[in-house]
């Protein structure tokens, strides 16, 4: 019986003891798995215990595992940033294309943000196109019309900081920001905005060049982590779209250098900064044929004809010394073995210290243009062989014409004696005496003209000699010899500072001498006349400024003065519309030109371009 009780006391006392014991296994089991494992109830003390102590490791486990999976989110989130800036950063870089670049950028900068819509606005400044303005430039999340069609960001209080690069504008809800509404709050249509984040893109040099702004229709979707990310970005922006702006301009200027290369039938070449021929010369080869073996240092003067080489050689070395422009003329031999004719214009490139980085050249084919001037220089000797013969020609009729007269005039005594009493005796006599004076007066204006065109005749087969010529001493000796004729009309003359020239004395000394003297000449009668003679040099070529406060020319005049015996305005001062045909002839034999402004009672400028130094 004892047995029997102890028996069935202890089968009692382990089922009460193994129901816990299983309860916390079952807890210890889901602590592993990292399950909740709540508190036993109904256990013993003891057993509660444990079980508390597992249930509160379970949970701490959790939330263990959790921070670490938030932790690990977090990391994983900032890898993808830093990967995305990283791209951004190789992309921006690299990128010179103005329209992928803002698009790289505000896409990017809308994934690190979380933005759903993002968009770039740039600044563009007053120009040849039109004034200043602000464009947009790239935009994601939302189609391109739906910003377009409400036109630029209005002038409100929350957009103008921005575009006048006042600092980032952050609001975490513009439906609630003292800054929004001030033009009537948002147009009817338009994107859902309440996160609102904008930063200015300025260039290290203080110009804006544009606008990043940011949009969520949630609040509270950007804080200062997000703005301070954007204006990092929009700093890397400012340098990439600087660059892209530079290539630009750039690219703009090698196009026009090479069109207008193109438009001259250029050659173009460069040279080093002591002048030596180096690297790759594709036009030049394609010109002569020659190998870059062939054309280095001065190899390029091989196919310079013998007649020309040694003087291009030594005007080159010149210029360079000089570190002038570099203009001169030879012929080349052409890779079929054919010589013709260039004209080089060549000038130093240098960097920001004033030290010469390499020579720009053209050589320009100018055979058709030589070849015209040849004809055409040969066609006037033989015009002005003609005028000298006419010219002489007609003198001796002339002469028969004037001795005639002569007769006739001293037979004027006995012709009123012959015909003395007779009715129409008188009426004949006065006829006579005028038909003898018209006579006369055509003989003197006839022998004018055929002087002149001697005179021309003359001066264009004239061998001119080249000489150093200081044309402030040598202009001014011309205006003292006018100094009474000046005095007289009440006129000034000043002479500035002018660049010296070497030339043919006596036909500048005729160019500028006949200047002066037709500006004293056509002086206005109602105010003190001023005539003044200035000089420069510009592109390697004299001009000269001669310039009065007279009569002026009408316009319809300015070309016909320079035809020979055609003169212009009010017909009150002697002269056979010769002075300024020669002038002109004169000009264009030294190699120049010579150019006319003027306005009918405000005065003239002649502008003679001369070359510095005469061929």
């Amino acid at each position: 019986m004892l047995a029997a009780i102890a028996a069935v006391l202890a089968l009692a006392f382990a089922r009460g003891i193994a129901a816990p014991l299983q309860a916390l296994r079952d807890q210890a089991v889901a602590l592993g798995l990292g399950r909740a494992a709540p508190v036993l109830d109904g256990v013993p003390a003891e057993v509660a215990a444990v079980s508390a102590e597992i249930a509160g490791a379970a949970q701490r486990q959790r939330e263990r595992a959790a921070e670490r999976a938030r932790s690990a989110a977090a990391l994983r989130a900032e890898t993808q940033r830093l990967e995305v800036l990283n791209r951004l950063g190789t992309a921006l870089s690299s990128e010179l294309d103005r329209q992928r670049l803002g698009d790289t950028v505000v896409e990017a900068a809308t994934h690190l943000t979380g933005a759903a819509y993002g968009a770039l606005f740039e600044r563009v400044p007053e120009g040849p196109e039109g004034p200043e303005h602000w464009q947009l430039l790239s935009l994601t999340g939302a189609p391109r019309e739906a910003f377009t069609r409400f036109g630029l960001p209005r002038a409100t209080t929350l957009f103008s900081q921005t575009f006048a690069a006042g600092g980032v504008v952050l609001s975490e809800d513009v439906t609630t920001d003292p800054r929004y509404g001030s033009h009537g709050g948002m147009p009817k249509g338009h994107l859902p905005v309440r996160s609102y984040l904008a930063v200015p893109v300025v260039s290290g040099t203080g110009a804006t060049l544009g606008a990043l702004l940011f949009g969520h229709p949630e609040p509270h979707r950007f804080g200062s982590r997000e703005a301070a990310l954007v204006e990092g970005l929009a700093g890397q922006a400012a340098v990439a779209m600087d660059n892209a702006r530079l290539f630009a301009s750039v690219r703009r200027e090698q196009d026009r250098f090479a069109a207008a290369v193109q438009a001259v039938r250029g050659v173009l070449w460069t040279n080093d900064a002591s002048g030596r021929m180096t690297s790759d010369q594709p036009a030049w080869a394609a010109l002569t044929g020659q190998t870059p073996e062939q054309y280095a240092g001065y190899g390029w003067a091989e196919a310079v004809h013998p007649e020309d080489r040694a003087a291009s050689v030594e005007s080159w070395n010149e210029a360079v010394a000089e570190r002038r422009r570099f203009t001169h003329e030879h012929r080349v031999r052409r890779h079929d073995g054919v010589f013709r004719t260039f004209a080089i214009q060549a000038v130093p490139v240098l960097d920001p210290d004033g030290a010469i980085r390499e020579w720009v050249g053209v050589h320009s084919d100018i055979s058709e243009q030589r070849a015209a001037e040849t004809a055409l220089r040969e066609s006037n000797e033989e015009i002005q062989r003609y005028a000298y013969i006419v010219s002489h020609d007609l003198r001796a009729p002339l002469v028969n014409i004037m001795g005639f007269t002569s007769e006739i005039e001293a037979s004027q005594d006995d012709i009123r004696v012959a015909l003395a009493g007779r009715p129409q005796a008188e009426r004949i006599d006065a006829d006579l005496s005028e038909s003898v004076s018209f006579i006369k007066a055509a003989i003197t204006k006839m022998d004018g003209l055929i002087n002149a065109i001697l005179k021309l005749s003359r001066e264009g087969r004239r061998t001119f000699q080249p000489e150093p010529l200081a044309m402030t001493a040598l202009v001014q000796g011309l205006a003292d010899a006018q100094r009474h004729q000046a005095d007289t009309a009440g006129a000034v003359i000043e002479i500035g500072d002018l660049p010296g020239i070497t030339a043919d004395r006596l036909a500048v000394e005729q160019i500028f001498g006949n200047l002066i003297d037709n500006a004293i000449k056509y002086l206005a009668k109602d105010r003190p006349g001023r005539i003044s003679v200035a000089g420069s040099v510009s592109d390697g070529l004299a001009v000269f400024l001669v310039t009065d406060n007279g009569r002026g020319i009408h316009a319809r005049d300015h070309a016909r003065v320079f035809e020979l015996f055609r003169r212009s305005g009010v017909q009150d001062r002697p002269g056979e519309g010769i002075g300024l045909a020669h002038v002109r002839t004169l000009v264009r034999a030294l190699g120049g030109r010579i150019d006319l402004s003027s306005e009918f009672g405000v005065g003239t400028t002649f502008s003679v371009t001369l070359p510095l130094r005469q061929s």
